[in-house]
């Protein structure tokens, strides 16, 4: 009877090191936290804009639609981070072009309310890819109407949201486990009980 005692204890025990072990591995999970620009994005919404880009091994492409009143200062933005050396204009459209032996290495083409970018990975520097990878995060921050402040700042929000349903399961887990560790602790004390009285007898 004492063995059946003892092994409803270490029962009890580990119920509850099991439940630091997982309260544990949830903090740790949530300083985690990481954000990725690769892959494709998009967005829409009441003026019909996107903005997509492609990032594999040896390329990189934007394509994205705005509205048209936004061009002129992405026109200036590009020519102010690119220059005007390797520019060409043609109506409408403006062209930023570097080739490498006859092979492009990237390519920017802006028209009224659209963008396209292509970089050949291979043939660039990084230091000029990352530079364009930052030319074309900036424009879809200001395409979308969204502050890379706003952006951490919903990002923060949905965190927040995220860690509260959390610990309400948490929570919920906790008093289920409270609620079994008593029923396990009553369960110990009656054969106790049971066992003292048989000893009497």
């Amino acid at each position: 009877m004492r063995t059946l005692v003892y092994i409803l204890l270490s029962v009890l025990v580990g119920i509850f090191n099991t439940f630091a072990q997982e309260e544990a591995s949830s903090k740790e999970t949530d300083n985690e936290i990481s954000f990725s620009f690769d892959g494709d994005i998009s967005f829409s919404g009441a003026e019909n804009m996107y903005f997509s880009t492609s990032d594999s091994d040896d390329t990189f492409k934007v394509r994205a639609k705005f509205p048209e009143r936004k061009t002129v200062k992405i026109r200036k933005y590009l020519k102010e981070e690119l220059g005007d050396r390797n520019m060409k204009i043609s109506g409408s459209k403006q062209l930023w072009k570097i080739e490498y032996n006859g092979d492009t290495a990237y390519e920017i083409k802006v028209d009224d309310g659209s963008l396209r970018i292509f970089v050949d990975k291979v043939l660039v520097s990084s230091s000029m890819f990352n530079k364009l990878k930052t030319i074309t995060k900036n424009i879809k921050n200001y395409t979308s109407g969204k502050s890379e402040e706003k952006r951490e700042e919903e990002r923060l929000k949905r965190d927040e949201e995220r860690l509260e349903r959390e610990a309400e399961q948490l929570m919920r887990d906790a008093e289920r486990k409270m609620r079994e560790a008593e029923r396990l602790q009553r369960e110990a004390e009656r054969l106790k009980n049971e066992a003292a009285r048989k000893t009497d007898q």
